[in-house]
């Protein structure tokens, strides 16, 4: 479907053979792009668009599921039929969509009184809810990327508290970190550590069991780009970290959208301007 009109850089990237898949606030298209050549492989107009901030792929890369803030869509990924919607309630939003391990959907919809967390299946039956109580007033100022942990509790960054909480299966927080910042996305690493990427420029990791922060990623450290909101991020086999530079609260629309950044803070690969993608803040690696 073409070839990016933008900028890749690449500087000792050995794993750039791989597949993102790529949305955004404010981009109103899903793209699968090739990491290493930059071509457009796949494009989604997103009906009726919202906000969508993550989109998901089957593993056997079937179905696409998607948050657009007002609806839930699962869609055919080769044919991009709509096969079902669920619709959000007025004053709620969802935000976090995307498939677990088994198959399963996860959800995440920011609401009052309660926050709620679904599990729904292939055909957007209810498997569990879990509701849940933010102390954010504002639905829009609670969260936006959410995961399942390996113990089946729910890690959730609460954006207007600055804080990282761990919720239980009844909905009661079972762990607590104040990182003091407004977080948007949370990845699980091998270890159990929390990987966190949020407003100002900030990627940190945290370890959940003693609150120690173990590393911190940010404008006074980088190499070889500006941090911007740094959105969705996740670990990479080789230990880098990809992550998405969003520049929608940003007057600077001159920073990489998508960088890798090595274990000294460098900057070893972006995807630089196109004015076909505006910006990102969601990513997941497909693979080959």
């Amino acid at each position: 479907m073409g070839v990016l009109l933008c900028a890749i850089v690449f500087a000792n990237c050995a794993q750039c053979a791989e597949k993102l898949l790529i949305a955004g606030c404010n981009f109103k298209k899903i793209m699968l792009i090739d990491k290493s050549t930059g071509a457009k492989e796949w494009i989604y107009e997103i009906p009726q668009y919202s906000e969508c901030n993550c989109a998901s792929l089957s593993k056997d890369k079937k179905l696409l599921v998607y948050a657009n803030k007002r609806n839930v869509r699962l869609i055919n990924f080769k044919t991009q039929e709509q096969i079902w919607e669920m619709p959000i309630p007025q004053g709620q939003e969802a935000h976090t969509a995307r498939f677990l391990p088994n198959g399963n959907i996860l959800v995440g919809i920011c609401a009052l009184p309660q926050a709620r967390i679904l599990e729904i299946d292939k055909n957007a039956k209810i498997l569990k809810e879990i509701n849940f109580d933010t102390g954010i007033s504002n639905p829009h100022g609670q969260f936006r990327q959410i995961i399942k942990n390996k113990k089946g509790n729910y890690v959730v960054p609460l954006m207007g508290k600055g804080a990282v909480v761990e919720v239980g299966s009844k909905g009661e927080i079972l762990n607590e970190a104040q990182p003091r910042a407004p977080f948007f996305s949370v990845k699980e690493l091998k270890n159990g550590n929390w990987l966190l990427s949020g407003e100002g420029g900030r990627i940190y990791i945290i370890n959940p069991a003693t609150k120690e922060t173990v590393r911190i990623i940010d404008n006074k450290n980088i190499d070889g780009a500006k941090m911007l909101f740094m959105t969705e991020a996740q670990m990479l086999k080789n230990g880098n970290i990809l992550a998405s530079n969003w520049n929608g609260h940003s007057p600077d629309k001159s920073q990489p959208k998508l960088m890798e950044i090595d274990k000294n803070n460098r900057v070893v690969w972006k995807l630089e301007n196109d004015e076909d993608i505006p910006n990102i803040s969601a990513v997941t690696i497909v693979g080959k």
